[in-house]
């Protein structure tokens, strides 16, 4: 119980609470070169709540968020894609509940946020506007 406590406040929460987007505009170019890949469209909000709302070029997800002061993990509740019919198609709907099972990770690189997916190896690299 204690570790848990422990846990959850190692972090300065208040530090990153705020809006992030990619920033389209100028990829650095090694992590252009290295990974060939961003997500398009990525925009995440963290709550003072401990709620956060994230979402790409085809999907929405609401859930809770923790630091640890060097990553922010992202659990989700609900997730769905934007394209309604996409939900109901069985492919797409089981890709879904695998979701729910997953955690988010973004390494904390100043004011920035970085996410790398392995498979296929894309990047994710958010800025704090807000």
């Amino acid at each position: 119980m204690l570790s848990a406590f422990l846990w959850g406040c190692s972090g300065n929460k208040q530090a990153y609470l705020g809006k992030y987007y990619v920033n389209k505009n100028r990829p650095e170019l090694f992590d252009f070169i290295f990974y060939k890949r961003y997500i398009a469209g990525t925009k995440l909000e963290l709550r003072d709540d401990s709620t956060f709302y994230m979402e790409t070029c085809a999907i929405k997800s609401y859930g809770k968020w923790k630091t640890d002061g060097r990553k922010i993990y992202l659990f989700s509740d609900t997730t769905f894609y934007k394209i309604d019919s996409f939900n109901y198609i069985p492919k797409y709907a089981n890709r879904l509940k695998q979701q729910k099972k997953h955690i988010d990770t973004f390494h904390i690189k100043k004011k920035k946020l970085i996410r790398i997916l392995k498979n296929p190896r894309t990047i994710d690299r958010l800025i704090k506007v807000k």
